[in-house]
């Protein structure tokens, strides 16, 4: 048996007593954290200007970039890329992403040290590529 339960917006109350009964039947429990479509334009609508602007030039540029081309007059990424993670924890805690999706986003650099670019995971490329062009149409890649 096969049971998908969708809530938009739940109040903290109901979302707390739906947890509990889950974590209460927990082995029988496959929780869904695969991004769809209607997630990925959410979360993009979601994100602050200059961490949307990471994901759009990443579609627009099939599925990669550098972050020499994020940088504005050669100023530094500083505060670019954090609401990205901020975002897709919001989302886990208000309920409209699920706990354990994945960031969309793979940072390449050289570990401690300024990023040098973003790609967008394979298995999502498609669906941001949606999203981009759902919410900001005048802008398609």
């Amino acid at each position: 048996m096969k049971i998908t339960v969708t809530v938009e917006e739940p109040t903290d109350a109901f979302r707390t007593e739906l947890l509990e009964l889950l974590a209460r039947h927990a082995a029988a429990v496959e929780v869904d954290a695969d991004w769809t479509p209607v997630r990925a334009e959410r979360y993009y609508r979601a994100l602050p200007p200059r961490a949307a602007r990471i994901v759009r030039e990443a579609v627009r540029r099939g599925g990669y970039v550098p972050a020499d081309a994020l940088r504005e007059d050669g100023k530094g990424l500083r505060g670019h890329s954090g609401p990205l993670t901020t975002t897709l924890l919001k989302g886990m805690t208000e309920g409209w992403l699920p706990q354990g999706i994945e960031q969309p986003l793979i940072y390449h650099g050289p570990g401690y040290g300024p990023v040098v670019g973003y790609q967008l995971r394979d298995d999502v490329s498609d669906l941001f590529a949606i999203a981009v062009a759902k919410a900001q149409p005048s802008e398609n890649p």
